[in-house]
């Protein structure tokens, strides 16, 4: 509410959450209620569409619902504590990875699909750059299994796209334990934890288009030098990009990563070594749930810490979830006042 409708009433302070906006380049649909009722219907036929395939590649209805509903939504809770890893099946994986996907695009598009508007599903630039992401540096990963494990080629591929897309979108799926695939996968899998799905999607994270947005401006600094007096224009998606998104992703980046300091300092004062103390920050804040080490990693849990840490890590959570700014700006007395 605060985030998607408060700011088109334009209430005081809540027009700074203009920019933290799921659909900043535009609305939707002209109505709320519409937008309600598309996003309601995109959910229920994704859920619908993912329960009917997990049971027709395998799953039991018990299971192809409860996995169902925390795919679409990027929740990750499996009925085991092996994770989607008790399904030995390559089928399940690969439909998980496209329902995982499908949760981490903007849900807004669904919407606009639904009314017909197909064309900005296919050519909407974060969706690309996400597709990439996950396409990239899965091929990465399995190169390097292959390179260094005796393991098929499909089962190294999909294994690691159904991982990686379990991270980036934060649903913590895990498939196996990747801590144990190689230490360049270990470094990958950590730096993969901040990226996020799409704005407008049921993933947390950094999202997709701050990296975007801050390759634009790295791009526009470097021309700047070499062509000082150039008149350069930051487009994304076909529309220029104002001086207030610029500041706002600028702003939660460094915010992001300051609190990523604070609270990855706050564990490790509490007793928990680097490793724990550093992904445990990184996946609180991301709400993506598996962290490394051998305390947090995909193979184990949470449970071991101690109280205090879970605390903190569950103030992470929710300061992750609300994408922070959007929670910092409410503590502002200029907020209640303007």
């Amino acid at each position: 509410m605060a985030v998607a409708i408060l700011p088109f009433l334009r209430i005081g302070g809540m027009r700074l959450f203009a920019t933290e906006s799921s659909e900043w380049t535009e609305k939707a649909v002209p109505r709320t209620s519409r937008l309600a009722r598309g996003l309601v219907l995109s959910y229920l036929i994704l859920t619908t569409s993912c329960i009917g395939v997990y049971w027709l590649l395998g799953m039991d209805l018990f299971n192809a619902l409860n996995h169902a509903l925390t795919t679409v939504s990027t929740g990750g809770y499996s009925t085991s504590d092996s994770s989607m890893g008790q399904f030995d099946q390559l089928s399940i994986l690969f439909a998980s990875t496209v329902f995982m996907m499908l949760g981490g695009v903007p849900f807004f598009l669904f919407v606009r699909f639904l009314n017909g508007q197909i064309e900005p599903l296919f050519r909407d630039q974060q969706v690309h750059f996400f597709l990439k992401v996950l396409l990239g540096s899965a091929i990465l990963i399995a190169l390097y299994r292959l390179l260094n494990e005796d393991v098929a080629p499909l089962d190294a591929f999909v294994h690691a796209l159904f991982n990686v897309t379990s991270v980036v979108t934060t649903t913590g799926y895990a498939s196996q334990d990747y801590a144990l695939w190689g230490p360049f996968v270990v470094v990958a899998f950590f730096f993969l934890t901040f990226v996020g799905g799409c704005s407008g999607s049921t993933s947390g994270g950094m999202k997709i288009f701050r990296f975007q947005l801050s390759m634009l401006l790295l791009r526009e600094q470097v021309l700047r030098l070499l062509h000082p007096n150039a008149v350069i224009a930051r487009r994304y998606n076909g529309r220029i990009i104002s001086d207030e998104i610029v500041a706002s992703s600028v702003a939660f980046s460094f915010i992001f990563l300051a609190t990523l300091v604070a609270v990855a300092a706050l564990l490790a004062f509490l007793g928990l070594d680097p490793i724990t103390s550093l992904t445990g920050a990184a996946t609180a804040l991301a709400n993506v749930g598996p962290g490394l080490g051998n305390i947090i990693g995909p193979a184990g849990n949470f449970q071991p810490l101690p109280d205090a840490a879970k605390w903190v890590l569950m103030a992470a959570m929710l300061l992750g979830r609300l994408e922070l700014l959007s929670v910092f700006i409410m503590f502002s007395p200029h907020f209640w006042r303007s």
